[in-house]
């Protein structure tokens, strides 16, 4: 058997490793001249510092790390927010967090209402949580739940409150992760950072093709067909992890998706700053607006700090200089940009193109084809998810 990966971010190179464990031929496109996708490590000096999927929620991934040999760390990540004016505020005050502590056992019980088995990291049913998440929780009066997920859903990727739907969501900010969130729990941290992770996996795949990108996958009797802009080559099946141009797949189904699907343009800005007392801080009153900074993360070594900024929108000058200036009016003096980087995010359906039983329909549809949609396309985008997905998805296909 032949399996060729389209993409080799984390969830292709990922796949590709687990197959040739099992002893499967595989050969990865990418269409970059560089693999890792979303996990970049930047070395900067003595630092190493991420420039795009920084830590991981919960235990899956060291699963991985322990079989790649790769070190990492559990630490504990200080967190500052910040009103409309700059000035420290808590997330929530006194009485709002007497509040949210009694929306919790509610939330956990309507939860179980729209995910009785637990959120499967696969996306399912949309049912009626297509209205958006800030719609949904002022319905069931859950406004507390919605204050202390709106920081971290803009953090994430996910966009705003007011827009991004309620099922995407609470399939990833369910009960457990809200809890760890409130708890303040441990974060797991990839010492040499996470180009670490991809170093190791693509170590161990015989066959990735670079700066190549696909042009047509097409299903044939028994095999699919792959032309790029210098070949054609047959598969037996094949794994796409990243959304490709309209037409490219040539299937109904997989094309409609690859056509309403949407990304959310997110940037990552790396400043050198000085030295002073800074920590991991949150912009509330900017939390899912588009051409706004949402937070920084803080690495030091040495007398040395860099500052990682994240906001949603093009990559510009003005908005470059935005960001600096918000940082510099939140008390830290930037002594110089290091690095500005374009990111899309978030694979996603929009309002007007859900359909409730999409997500189903494609998996009935993946266990007839040879050809299958994988990674942050159909499931969860955390790291720790898309381990999980990946093993579960080639157990049962291979």
């Amino acid at each position: 058997m032949h399996v060729a990966i389209i993409g080799g971010g984390f969830t292709g190179l990922l796949a590709a490793y687990l197959l040739e464990q099992k002893g499967i031929l595989v050969t990865v496109y990418e269409k970059e001249t560089h693999v890792g996708g979303h996990c970049r490590t930047l070395a900067y000096q003595n630092l190493m510092v991420e420039i795009g999927t920084a830590v991981s929620f919960g235990p899956q991934l060291k699963e991985l790390l322990l079989t790649l040999e790769i070190p990492y760390s559990e630490r504990f990540t200080y967190r500052n927010f910040l009103d409309e004016h700059y000035h420290k505020v808590e997330h929530l005050s006194h009485d709002e967090v007497l509040l949210l502590m009694e929306e919790l056992p509610r939330f956990e019980a309507l939860y179980k209402v729209y995910f009785p088995q637990g959120a499967h990291d696969t996306y399912g049913r949309f049912q009626d949580l297509t209205i958006p998440l800030e719609a949904f929780l002022e319905k069931v009066k859950l406004p507390m739940i919605g204050q202390v997920i709106a920081p971290h859903l803009s953090a994430y990727g996910f966009g705003s409150a007011k827009e991004t739907p309620a099922y995407y969501a609470l399939h990833t900010f369910d009960p457990r992760t809200l809890q760890a969130i409130i708890r303040g729990d441990k974060l797991l941290f990839v010492d040499d950072g996470m180009s670490q992770v991809i170093h190791k996996l693509s170590q161990n795949i015989s066959d990735v093709r670079y700066a190549i990108e696909v042009k047509n996958i097409v299903p044939l009797q028994g095999k699919v067909r792959i032309d790029t802009s210098y070949d054609t080559a047959f598969y037996d099946q094949v794994l796409i992890t990243t959304k490709l141009p309209k037409d490219v797949i040539k299937d109904t189904l997989y094309n409609e998706l690859m056509k309403k699907i949407d990304t959310n343009p997110y940037i990552t800005c790396i400043y050198e700053v000085e030295n002073k007392n800074i920590v991991t801080t949150y912009y509330k009153a900017n939390a899912g607006k588009k051409e706004t900074i949402q937070f920084f993360n803080i690495y030091k070594e040495k007398g040395k700090t860099i500052l990682v900024a994240y906001a949603y929108g093009l990559l510009s000058k003005d908005l470059i200089e935005s960001i600096r200036k918000d940082i510099e009016r939140s008390g830290v003096e930037v002594r110089h940009l290091v690095m500005a980087k374009q990111w899309y995010i978030f694979p996603h359906l929009k309002p007007w193109n859900l359909r409730e039983d999409f997500y189903v329909a494609l998996r009935a549809h993946q266990k007839e084809s040879q050809i299958s949609l994988m990674g942050s396309l159909v499931s969860k985008p955390s790291i720790a998810h898309l381990y999980e997905t990946t093993k579960a998805f080639l157990e049962e296909r291979f």
